[in-house]
């Protein structure tokens, strides 16, 4: 399929379900991040209550395993308040663009490796802003598109390159070899074409699609990163 998108006509009805859609899928993904500083305060707690137990415990040592726990906590915090902003965007953040990639990528690599696919990320630090939520839900919906259409396993390569303007994403797809979609059945439809454009279209991002590259335009921001 070839095609280059300016920004098609869509609803708002059309662009809510295609952000809908897009946290749906990424809710396993979120709701780990979530968790996931949390999960070491459980083992900590057991080292303090061991160090507790003894006959004369060592309360500096005790001291350093409740700072730890503290540390944890607060990155628990912290990843919850970050996550909740996938939920309820907040206009106008930036994002270094390659940051924004970097969150995407660390958010469906997961998922997607045992669904039989491999995400490449070649985007290296790159002194460029863009849209958080732009990167965040057409990224993501990109990602979770193509992969959706795939009877096959394969491996998608996001480079990028930037202009004054623009910043160009690019997903390459190539395919794996043998092997098979396992897919995850959470019995929730699958992402499609249309959903993509609708989001890019919401965000202001271009689009260009050929059989097995697409490439995401986001214009470049000038205001500090958040």
């Amino acid at each position: 399929m070839n095609g280059s998108s300016a920004f098609p006509e869509v609803s708002g009805q059309q662009i809510e379900a295609a952000r809908y859609a897009v946290l749906r899928r990424l809710a396993p993904c979120l709701r780990h991040h979530m968790v996931r500083p949390l999960q070491p305060i459980g083992l900590i707690y057991g080292v303090m209550q061991h160090k507790l137990s003894a006959a004369n415990p060592d309360l500096q040592s005790v001291r350093e395993e409740a700072d730890k726990i503290n540390g944890f906590a607060r990155a628990a915090l912290d990843e919850c308040n970050d996550m909740s902003t996938w939920l309820a965007p907040e206009p106008g953040v930036l994002t270094g663009v390659d940051a924004g990639i970097r969150e995407c990528v660390g958010l469906l690599a997961t998922m997607l490796h045992f669904c039989g696919f491999r995400l490449d990320n070649e985007v290296d630090e790159m002194p460029v802003q863009v849209q958080r939520d732009a990167v965040r839900m057409v990224l993501s919906a990109a990602l979770l598109a193509l992969t959706d259409s795939m009877t096959e396993p394969a491996s998608l390569l996001i480079t990028a390159v930037a202009s004054q303007a623009e910043v160009a994403v690019s997903l390459q797809v190539s395919p794996a070899g043998e092997g098979q979609v396992d897919r995850y059945d959470d019995s929730y439809r699958k992402l499609v074409w249309d959903d993509v454009q609708a989001l890019a279209a919401a965000e202001h991002v271009r689009l260009s699609r050929q059989e097995r590259l697409v490439t995401l335009r986001f214009a470049v921001e000038t205001a500090p990163v958040h």
